[in-house]
């Protein structure tokens, strides 16, 4: 009898400690799925789409950039609420994310100064490829890089290069532009051989401007320039965002992702810019339509985006 109510007692002991502990794991993992969000700064290019872009002047989610959907995806599995910061120059941005206020940036170049101190993030999220723009009865002149150094070049104030492509720029004659507008009027009037810069950039310019089919970009790229996310030394999160991002960036379906999101941004451009009419430059009369598909480059795929009138 005494044996049986020691078994008793110590059953219902037992049965106790299962309910506590069972209670006390239903309360931990409620606590955890309602968590405050932690706070997440980001900061990228603000006047270089498709990396980077808002309105002007700024509003509430005027920002764009192919970055977000992964970026978002990240933020809820992780529990962080996003808030990119747009209010201040690049520079200054650059030098905040440095300072630890902003903890991430979005696109930055392996061994430029203007990076210094910020940690990179392994592999790199994407290419950005340099190419050259030139009317389409001059494009087979260029058979290499050294070929366009005879000529007269333009590039726009707005691209974001790496050191080394600033560098090996110094070796050739180009002109800088504020305006995309004024450097196709040369293009067009012959007092500019060629516009050289970012593949992507200079696509939605052209589709803007109404000029995508009457131009032809280079198939290969003159300079391929990663682009890294970058993370604040001194952010509070440093550690956590480190190990994270690398783990999500080492991921093949994280690059796909955004390969995916870039195609599908140039091709939403190409819609909405279909029925653009190209300014009146004194040549353009004189040439065709190019309905040539463009290719973009990326590492280890070619990504192919169809201009408007051949999309499938």
């Amino acid at each position: 009898m005494a044996k049986l109510t020691k078994i008793i007692l110590f059953s219902l002991f037992i049965g106790v400690f299962l309910i506590e502990a069972v209670s006390a794991q239903m309360v931990e993992l409620k606590k955890e799925k309602n968590r405050v969000k932690q706070e997440l700064k980001i900061a990228a290019f603000l006047d270089y789409p498709p990396f980077g872009h808002y309105a002007d002047p700024p509003y509430k989610d005027s920002f764009t950039s192919i970055f977000q959907p992964v970026i978002a995806q990240y933020a809820e599995k992780q529990n962080f609420e996003v808030n990119y910061v747009i209010t201040k120059n690049y520079a200054t941005l650059v030098r905040d994310v440095r300072r630890g206020e902003i903890d991430m940036l979005l696109g930055m170049y392996h061994e430029t100064d203007m990076y210094m101190g910020l940690e990179y993030i392994f592999p790199a999220a994407v290419n950005n490829p340099i190419v050259a723009i030139m009317l389409p009865n001059r494009i087979n002149e260029v058979k290499s890089r050294s070929a366009l150094k005879k000529l007269q070049g333009a590039m726009s104030t707005h691209e974001h290069i790496s050191d080394y492509v600033a560098q090996e720029l110094k070796q050739y004659n180009i002109k800088r532009f504020d305006k995309t507008l004024d450097m196709y009027e040369l293009l067009f009037a012959g007092k500019v051989d060629y516009i050289i810069g970012s593949r992507y950039y200079n696509m939605i310019e052209a589709m803007r401007l109404g000029v995508y089919n009457k131009v032809s970009f280079s198939k290969q790229s003159i300079w391929d320039m990663p682009l890294f996310i970058g993370i604040s030394k001194t952010s509070p999160h440093k550690k956590f965002l480190i190990k994270t991002f690398e783990a999500m960036m080492q991921n093949p379906e994280t690059v796909k992702k955004i390969e995916q999101t870039l195609i599908d941004t140039i091709n939403q451009i190409q819609q909405e810019t279909k029925g653009v009419v190209p300014p009146s430059f004194s040549s353009d009369k004189k040439l065709p339509d190019i309905n040539e598909t463009a290719v973009i480059e990326q590492p280890n795929t070619m990504i192919m985006v169809t201009p408007p009138g051949k999309r499938q």
